[in-house]
């Protein structure tokens, strides 16, 4: 909102003699200042937030070459207007499964409970999960696999525990993910 306000008093306040458009070149000049000012401030927070985080990571164990590997994350800003544009969130139950293909997805679902009975049966047992939700999340967020973003997932997920909308929520993940990372069976640089 103070973006706003400050923007468009820009315009306001700008000299007129040259015609409205000189007036808006200004507010659209002060947007542009103000939103890289904003961006240096996040970047600066996020770095200072990283420090503390690194802290918190290293007592619960977490190795140096991971901390080292999270240290280098850049904030993802493509990653949190991804997750604020989530138009999805707009729409009813039935709009949001008929806009993603609900029917399809259930149809491949089912395909893939039957054709990978035995590997869904090892998670249960493994894990407790049953096949449905698993199916569910797959078939929902990536189509089966077949949609996959190209963000780095450790600056992405670091991002989003950073940020103050679900930082709880995504701190979680972040401490799967530097343990995934311990073990190897993530990179640091892994994309999706």
């Amino acid at each position: 909102f103070a973006l706003w306000i400050q923007t468009y008093s820009a315009a306001f306040l700008a000299d007129t003699s040259a015609g409205p458009e000189a007036a808006f070149d200004a507010a659209a000049g002060m947007a542009t200042f103000y939103k890289a000012q904003l961006l240096l401030e996040v970047t600066a927070g996020y770095a200072a937030w990283k420090q503390e985080f690194a802290g918190e990571a290293r007592a619960k164990g977490v190795s140096a070459s991971t901390i080292q590997a999270l240290m280098a994350t850049n904030y993802a800003q493509a990653t949190i207007n991804a997750d604020r544009g989530q138009r999805s969130f707009k729409l009813s139950l039935d709009q949001f499964l008929a806009k993603r293909g609900a029917s399809t997805i259930v149809a491949k679902g089912r395909q893939l409970k039957q054709s990978q009975g035995a590997l869904f049966a090892s998670i249960q047992s493994r894990y407790g999960v049953p096949p449905g939700p698993l199916l569910a999340i797959w078939g929902m967020e990536t189509g089966f696999g077949t949609q996959r973003g190209n963000q780095n997932m450790l600056a992405s997920i670091a991002t989003l525990a950073y940020d103050c909308r679900r930082s709880a929520y995504f701190t979680e993940h972040l401490y799967a993910a530097l343990q995934l990372i311990d073990r190897g069976a993530l990179s640091p640089s892994q994309r999706g």
